[in-house]
């Protein structure tokens, strides 16, 4: 542990942390505030064919970096590494400002992510280790809704400095808040003391789960893309991070400090949960992407509509971590799991079965239950898994949250997008003669994306049934996501009855043993 949150004062508790929430917020923000930026960045810099890079190579980064940076934290101490990520970070953050051209934005965006990758997993294990262990719930409440929260505003707070200021300010607002969090914790951040024999660290480990967790990532990212889907380069990508992957495993379990202990995937409690995550990562962003897309394109709505249709889903995720937090005193993690899983698949049910002409109150309400399945999913994800592990594996154990969650993400998007576009392309060849189309014309709308800039000049009825075919086609494809909450139920079954305990399991287990010391 950092330091005894019993010594500390209540203003000491306080300021760290505010520090570690401005953390957590910086690093969530910058995956969102360059997107309304983004259309100005690339007409100032030019470089439009690496445009999406500048969200790939930040997602990336940071995910590769989780498990290690959780590892290290655990065999040197968290203030160490937490530190070198802010620097990272508020450094890729600078040089992000002062980029030249689209391949050094990108560039420093990989710094930035790595920073990230650092910051994320180790501030969630600094609050279980200095914040009261019976107040764990409302401080991971306020993460979870600073997690959210920042979602939510990232677009806008884009908008609003690139139109009013500079777009370079996206990444300059993190220099001021950077140097108060480093101000702050480097003050009261207690380093963690080195025993005297020298740590072993697990370097072919680090790299082979490095290695793989980037092949297979990119794979995912660039398939169906930037190359079809069995191209040699994305099967290339596949094969060699199933190989990384393979020998990392026989690696793990012959080396004596594995950078990744196969020993935590033994607790049901840890394996269901990360499990539950990783669907949890599937359905979150595959929602985040497409339902946009479906408010768009099928419901008629303009880009500020598509937006709005994610605000009360991002606040119900706030509301979803509150509930959960009260829910983790009286009920099991398996029955919180469960109610999550209910309550995202009702959600994703009811947009399978939505009509066109959806009443918009009726649309916010699916948002918020999807939102709350999601938000109280979060919240006992990182809690279960927090408290189920050793001490000497906190940080290695709460980064894999985090990193099950992105690969969720990318892997769901990845399923979902091929889903849907494959669907799009029957359907649209289907209705090919009643459109219109030629060969040429089915092909340039094959991809999503296209059928929203085609409206302007085509007929009324063109229109109504290409709005038809990309509601049903998005709508099939959250089959996908579904399936994904089923699945879900199914890792909550596995977790078994454990439940919240207010003190450690090893303190708890030496007070019911010796039951007549005071």
């Amino acid at each position: 542990m950092e330091t005894e949150s019993g010594t500390m004062s209540k203003s000491r508790l306080n300021w760290m942390m505010a520090a570690l929430l401005f953390s957590i917020f910086l690093t969530q923000l910058d995956q969102t505030i360059v997107s309304t930026a983004l259309p100005t960045i690339v007409a100032k810099l030019h470089g439009f064919d690496q445009m999406s890079w500048v969200f790939t190579v930040y997602m990336l980064a940071s995910t590769v970096v989780m498990p290690i940076a959780g590892k290290l934290s655990d065999i040197y101490g968290r203030k160490q590494f937490y530190m070198f990520g802010l620097v990272l970070f508020v450094a890729g953050s600078a040089l992000c400002g002062v980029a030249g051209s689209m391949v050094q934005l990108v560039l420093f965006r990989g710094i930035q992510g790595i920073g990230a990758g650092f910051l994320t997993p180790i501030t969630f294990t600094l609050l279980f280790s200095i914040m009261p262990r019976e107040r764990a719930g409302i401080y991971n409440t306020l993460y979870m809704s600073v997690f959210a929260l920042s979602s939510v505003i990232g677009p806008s707070l884009g908008a609003l400095i690139t139109e009013y200021f500079d777009w370079r300010w996206n990444f300059y607002i993190n220099l001021p808040f950077g140097l108060f969090i480093f101000l702050v914790l480097n003050k009261l951040l207690v380093k963690s003391k080195v025993g005297e024999k020298r740590p072993s660290i697990d370097v072919a480990g680090a790299l082979l789960l490095a290695g793989a967790t980037l092949s297979i990532l990119l794979g995912l990212k660039m398939g169906g893309v930037d190359y079809a889907w069995f191209s040699w380069q994305i099967v290339g990508l596949l094969v060699l991070g199933a190989a990384f992957l393979a020998i990392f495993l026989i690696v793990e379990m012959r080396v004596k400090e594995p950078i990744l202990p196969l020993a935590l995937f033994r607790s049901k409690v840890i394996s269901g949960t990360l499990a539950a995550t990783f669907l949890q990562g599937i359905m979150m962003f595959g929602a985040l992407v497409y339902i946009p897309l479906f408010v768009q394109g099928s419901l008629g709505g303009d880009v500020s509509d598509a937006g709005n249709a994610l605000t009360p889903l991002m606040f119900a995720v706030m509301v979803g971590a509150s509930v959960g937090t009260s829910l983790i005193k009286s009920w099991s993690w398996r029955s919180n799991i469960l109610l999550s899983m209910i309550l995202t698949g009702t959600g994703l049910a009811a947009m399978i079965a939505m009509p066109l002409d959806v009443n918009v109150w009726l649309m916010r309400l699916i948002m918020v239950l999807i939102g709350m399945g999601i938000g109280i999913m979060m919240m006992v994800g990182q809690m279960a898994v927090s408290m189920s592990a050793e001490e000497k594996f906190k940080g290695v154990a709460t980064s894999t949250v985090g990193f099950s969650r992105s690969v969720g993400g990318v892997f769901g998007t990845a399923v979902l997008s091929a889903i849907i576009n494959n669907r799009l392309a029957s359907k649209i060849a289907e209705q090919a003669d009643k459109l219109n189309l030629s060969a040429d014309g089915v092909q340039e709308l094959v991809d999503p994306q296209a059928l929203l800039n085609v409206d302007s000049g085509l007929p009324a009825a063109t229109k109504a049934v290409l709005r038809e075919v990309l509601g049903d086609t998005v709508q099939y494809g959250f089959w996908f996501l579904l399936a994904a909450a089923a699945a879900g139920v199914v890792a909550a079954v596995w977790t078994g009855s454990e439940r919240y305990h207010s003190e450690p399991k090893g303190k708890q287990a030496k007070v019911e043993a010796e039951p007549h010391m005071m």
